[in-house]
């Protein structure tokens, strides 16, 4: 399509405790009335994005598998309908833009359920299903927050806060280079001409267990080069960011062990305290 067309999309939420208000992200909805497009994208594999958030409901994981399997079928069919269907055999819905985005209001009208829906909003594109695509990495899988640099970003952040909290002083940003190694650290302790130590955040909480991989085979290249390096700290630490349990915590913890064989001390991100000691060395 080479014109952009205006869309309407909800974010499909899972919200048990009407009362507080909290809920997580399960899908989108989008609806293209102008040119007779809808689809849908709903999470089915990760039941840890609902018991992580609720964790009391991994007692009762069916009720909500089935109240899920049950909401999946109600989008199918309006899927059907908007997209082929028709109203008592004789309008197709397809070529009724008020009818069709009527259909997709009353979907998504405020409802006092367990599954639920945001606000609607507007967006323009000129290709539905890749904006589905991308509204659905945005709003449930979190796309931005799962970028390398988001997450490890915000590690470090947390780090200069603990830092400063503990007094703790004299740690610079440094990076340690030449032709075959580029390895920047954020928190490098110099005493003399000694680089003493070196601290860095690591995010292994990874969606997919091949970016865990991925991600820790980086590091781990980069500590073997170090080596290359002629000025290079004695000591380094990387701060873990893990996932909660399941595979992902099962493949993280075998790449933690391999990035220890390549001389480096690990702690996870909530040891505090161990951390601070670290960077107290001298």
């Amino acid at each position: 399509m080479n014109n952009k067309v205006a869309c309407n999309f909800a974010v499909l939420r899972f919200l048990p405790y009407a009362e507080p208000g909290e809920f997580v992200n399960l899908g989108i909805v989008l609806a293209c009335p102008d040119i007779h497009w809808f689809g849908y994208r709903l999470e089915t594999r990760r039941l840890d994005r609902v018991t992580d958030f609720f964790p009391e409901l991994k007692q009762s994981k069916v009720a909500f598998t089935e109240g899920r399997k049950l909401f999946k079928a109600e989008l199918d069919r309006i899927a059907t309908l908007l997209n082929d269907g028709t109203r008592d055999g004789q309008y197709r819905f397809k070529d009724d833009a008020k009818l069709f985005n009527q259909t997709f209001l009353n979907l998504v009208r405020p409802r006092e359920e367990e599954f639920c829906f945001s606000q609607p909003k507007t967006c323009l594109t000129d290709n539905p299903r890749a904006e589905l695509g991308r509204l659905f990495n945005f709003y449930v899988e979190r796309g931005f927050a799962q970028r390398q640099e988001y997450q490890e970003r915000q590690m470090t952040k947390r780090l200069r806060t603990v830092f400063a909290a503990k007094q703790i002083i004299g740690l610079d940003e440094y990076t340690f280079a030449n032709d075959l190694c580029h390895a920047h650290f954020p928190f490098v302790r110099k005493v003399d001409n000694r680089f003493v130590l070196a601290i860095h955040p690591l995010d292994l909480d990874k969606t997919e267990t091949p970016k865990i991989v991925e991600h820790a085979d980086q590091w781990r290249n980069r500590l073997q080069r170090l080596n290359t390096v002629s000025e290079r700290p004695e000591k380094v630490l990387l701060v873990v960011r893990k996932p909660a349990e399941g595979k992902r915590l099962d493949i993280c913890l075998q790449m933690c062990k391999e990035l220890e064989q390549a001389n480096a001390l690990l702690l996870p991100q909530e040891d505090e305290s161990g951390i601070a000691r670290f960077a107290q060395t001298a």
